[in-house]
């Protein structure tokens, strides 16, 4: 089992989590849930209460996507680009802007001036750093936090295709978390990966063909802050994909199997609020990349953290291109200190030619997630930073805006990388 770095630091913390957990009725979900008191952690999320309900919401959507085949690629060539995002949260401030007066809950506002970015891409992922919930059982941000079926709709019609669900509030609502979050995605028609519903489910690997390029998705998290302690243990073996050295290899090795022609890894580890990268980590995914993955996608510490694009020769003899981005950011959340109100979304271009399969490219964009007033009433929207530094914006934000594109442009780079700028 890979351990966190400061695991022995929050052994105690944890311990007294759990404790307060259960005197809360945050573990015992048929009772009625009141979230617990704020700490550090999410004391810009502002979480102090739950509320609302939702009717069911059940339509199509199509998402359409700009044609990329024919003359930008070379004969006998197949190339295709996949986007990927941080963390999609959803503090009780960010659930409680987006009830609209008929009383249902509408989040597609927040992602509409990015869209064009995500829609741009073959295929986009983005990490569900919350479960979804019903009107009976209520909805909340931290501690435990459970957010409308709406906002599923609104990341499909933002153009995502594949929702990772492995993370540490991946057990916020207990099995009826992990069962309804993955209902729900199935029925928009969200691929998913990183959570399951029985053993059978758990057993099988995510594996999409994008124009004859077979690309297998995994995802793990470090942990679910102490809350598998309330869980059925049998249940526990399979809902969640926890990190375990053996286990990723193992699963790494199947996806070849599978025909596989490039392993994508989702994974949720780190130190939260960190921008730098510990040796352990590093050690990890130079591992898995010896055993054969290619892409390395990292989430959790909620901010962003550097990428890395090398060669390397692995286990088996092969010379490869890899490509690990240790923390993708907040995608969308209600933290607003420097460094959390900002992710970005990167875009990898792969390329495959005589059964071979190599990484082209890699792109990435600066995000910010604007909070405003409207209308007398509280929005957030996620802004592309290049196209809204120049903008009529007020001039505080501008300010915010510029110091993000200084601040991400400086911890990635631009060894092996660069800006869609």
């Amino acid at each position: 089992m890979f351990i966190h770095i400061d695991r022995r630091k929050k052994c105690l913390v944890t311990i007294l989590s759990i404790m307060l957990l259960l005197l809360n009725s945050c573990i015992p979900y048929e009772l009625k849930k009141t979230p617990l008191g704020e700490d550090e952690y999410h004391k810009n999320g502002e979480d102090l209460d739950r509320t609302g309900s939702e009717e069911d919401n059940v339509y199509e959507i199509e998402v359409k996507r700009k044609d990329k085949d024919t003359d930008e690629v070379k004969e006998g060539t197949t190339s295709i680009t996949i986007s990927a995002v941080g963390d999609i949260m959803v503090h009780s401030p960010q659930f409680k802007s987006a009830l609209t007066q008929d009383g249902e809950y509408d989040f597609k506002p927040v992602f509409q001036e990015i869209k064009s970015y995500i829609t741009n891409s073959d295929l986009a992922l983005c990490n569900l750093e919350t479960t979804i919930s019903t009107p009976e059982r209520g909805y909340s941000g931290y501690p435990c936090f459970k957010t409308p079926e709406a906002l599923i709709p609104a990341i499909k019609e933002a153009g995502f295709d594949v929702v990772t669900t492995a993370n540490n509030h991946s057990l916020d609502a207990l099995d009826f978390g992990v069962i309804n979050t993955l209902d729900v995605l199935d029925k928009y028609n969200l691929l998913h990966t990183g959570t399951a519903r029985d053993e059978e489910e758990s057993k099988k690997i995510l594996m999409i063909d994008r124009k004859g390029i077979k690309l297998a998705i995994l995802a793990y998290t470090y942990g679910t802050n102490g809350m598998e302690v309330a869980m059925d243990q049998d249940k526990l073996r399979y809902m969640v994909n926890y990190i375990d050295r053996d286990r990723i290899i193992e699963d790494i090795r199947r996806a070849r199997e599978e025909g596989a022609d490039t392993v994508i890894l989702c994974i949720h580890w780190g130190i939260e609020y960190t921008r730098s990268v510990d040796d352990e980590r590093r050690a990890l995914a130079d591992e898995l990349f010896d055993a054969g993955a290619d892409i390395i996608l990292g989430s959790h510490p909620h901010v962003i953290q550097p990428m890395e694009r090398k060669r390397i020769v692995d286990n088996n003899g092969k010379e490869r291109e890899v490509f690990v981005a240790y923390s993708l950011g907040n995608f969308i959340s209600n933290q607003r200190d420097q460094y959390r109100d900002s992710g970005v979304i990167v875009n990898i271009t792969l390329t495959k030619k005589d059964n071979k399969t190599v990484i082209e490219d890699v792109v990435y964009t600066p995000t910010w997630v604007r909070r405003f007033q409207q209308d007398g009433k509280l929005q957030y929207s996620i802004l592309p930073v290049e196209k809204f530094i120049d903008s009529e914006l007020p001039a505080s934000e501008l300010n915010r805006i510029k110091a993000v594109w200084q601040e991400t442009t400086e911890i990635i780079g631009n060894e092996g990388m660069r800006t869609s700028k």
